[in-house]
């Protein structure tokens, strides 16, 4: 293959997997409505069929988006000095994650204390009165919400730098192989070890099972793009990773049901990693092999993904406060949450982000720029945006 289809291939299937993990959370955080885990805003009755894919989802939404995201830094670090790539960076990272928190997030602070009855009034009276106190949820008002993403993701850049840079001048020649299968195992300790001193808060001060857990995929996601030929070499090895998967799931969803493996025990934080990470495997497995190909829908996707990601919890949010009250069945709220709110965001994005100079800044996107009139397909892939 030559070397610039095979760099093209990568970036498409890569892009092809993080426009549909952000796809999936519109499912997920639709679900969280109806499954009584305890979220911004729930239903009184829940859909008990929805718990055991929310749980797995919960476990492959973000390892994925993460590993995705390390990917990108080694193939932005390829065509940027350190400088424009962290100047880049914090464009792209910080700058939303800073208008986010102060005019995204907080309209789901707002719907969640109406609806617990910790609010009576109009928004600006809270956001001027509750919001703008910065006292942090969910004892105040001030948050990053789901976009703890983002505000993660731009400390392990500066964490990581060091290290990205160092590995990048080493240019080690490690050949891809069956070491991949074990780099679960590390995610399982972190987890069996930290997850019940540092329960999952996404606050970053007191989060170190979490914080670990998606540096450590941060890291994988790197190294792994630095290495000639592992997207291919998991190509190759898709169905035994597949095979794995499936055979650890079984041996999870069996040892909980006889009561061998009980839940947040040692044995559930190794196990479950070792599936997070052999499914991760298997996406990147199966979207080498199958997505390596751009079509308009991609390059739509692309560059709304992010945008959307940023929009997506606020928006279901504030649909469904307005459609719990309603006599329906929980099935026919959450189909109608879940269209409404991927509708709204689709509208949202296309009528206002993407067309203003200032959205596009909030809302981490390059700003616009007339593209040549006779592009070659190689110049159009040079200009295109990279991954968050």
């Amino acid at each position: 293959m030559h070397a610039t289809d095979e760099r093209q291939e990568r970036y498409d299937f890569l892009d092809w997997l993080r426009v549909i993990a952000i796809f999936v959370l519109f499912f997920f955080h639709t679900g969280m409505i109806f499954v009584g885990w305890g979220w911004h805003v729930v239903n009184a009755q829940t859909i008990p069929a929805l718990q055991w894919p929310m749980d797995i989802a919960h476990r492959l939404r973000m390892p994925l988006l993460f590993v995705i995201a390390g990917a990108g830094m080694w193939f932005a670090l390829q065509r940027r000095s350190t400088a424009q790539f962290l100047r880049e960076r914090t464009r792209k990272l910080l700058v939303p994650l800073v208008i986010g928190m102060f005019l995204v997030v907080p309209p789901q602070i707002y719907y969640e204390r109406l609806l617990r009855g910790q609010w009576v009034g109009d928004y600006l009276t809270f956001y001027v009165t509750r919001v703008l106190q910065f006292h942090p949820y969910p004892a105040g008002d001030f948050s990053w919400h789901h976009l703890w993403f983002i505000a993660y993701l731009y400390v392990y850049i500066l964490l990581l730098l060091p290290a990205m840079l160092w590995w990048k001048r080493l240019s080690p020649r490690l050949p891809p192989g069956a070491w991949l299968f074990l780099l679960g195992i590390p995610l399982g300790i972190n987890e069996a070890f930290l997850k019940p001193v540092f329960p999952e808060t996404h606050n970053l001060v007191s989060d170190w099972y979490i914080f670990n857990h998606y540096l450590l995929l941060t890291a994988y996601g790197y190294v792994m793009a630095s290495i000639p030929g592992t997207w291919k070499w998991l190509s190759d090895v898709r169905r035994w990773s597949l095979i794995m998967g499936l055979a650890v799931f079984v041996l999870l969803v069996s040892g909980f049901n006889t009561g061998i493996i009980r839940h947040d025990s040692i044995a559930d934080g190794v196990g479950a990693n070792i599936f997070t990470w052999l499914w991760v495997m298997v996406f990147v497995g199966y979207g080498y092999r199958y997505l390596s190909f751009v079509n308009p829908l991609l390059r739509w996707a692309r560059e709304a993904s992010y945008p959307v990601y940023i929009l997506h919890q606020t928006v279901i949010v504030a649909i469904g406060y307005y459609v719990i009250p309603m006599s329906w069945t929980p099935w026919t709220k959450y189909v109608v949450v879940l269209a409404l709110s991927m509708g709204t965001c689709v509208i949202l994005y296309e009528g206002c982000v993407r067309r203003f100079a200032a959205l596009r800044l909030a809302f981490g996107m390059k700003a616009k720029r007339a593209a040549p009139r006779l592009a070659s397909a190689e110049a159009q892939r040079v200009i295109r945006d990279d991954y968050q």
